[in-house]
């Protein structure tokens, strides 16, 4: 499934019971609900999702963006089964996280494969 809002561009792949959510262009205050809705969807399916953000592709992102991972990474965590995985964290992004003291709170990973993996070996 892909959507494509104003300046996001979101496509979501399933991989046994592992999502993972492939996020592209712009991530600010005005797209934030667009993948906001994926999280909701793919957290519907399993209460517990394990989840990978492949950030690769963000061309531009606001503090709105921190604040949308970081309340997923929060609410994935206060589960007993969630995980949550980021794959290709533009470098400008890794160091705002770094900034802001969250880069230590983020499971980074160099590939979807690499993230998809453990996930999937997870009882």
């Amino acid at each position: 499934m892909e959507h494509r809002g104003p300046g996001l561009r979101v496509r979501v792949t399933h991989h046994g019971h592992c999502s993972v959510l492939k996020v592209g262009g712009h991530l600010d205050f005005i797209t934030a609900p667009t993948l906001t809705g994926h999280v909701e969807a793919v957290w519907e399916m399993s209460p517990g999702p394990r989840l990978v953000l492949e950030l690769s592709q963000l061309t531009f992102y606001d503090s709105t963006a921190l604040a949308v991972l970081a309340h997923t990474r929060q609410r994935i965590h206060a589960t007993a089964t969630g995980r949550l995985l980021f794959v290709g964290v533009p470098h400008s992004l890794r160091h705002l996280l770094h900034r802001t003291g969250l880069l230590p709170r983020f499971e980074l990973r160099d590939s979807v494969e690499h993230a998809v993996a453990p996930l999937l070996s997870m009882a």
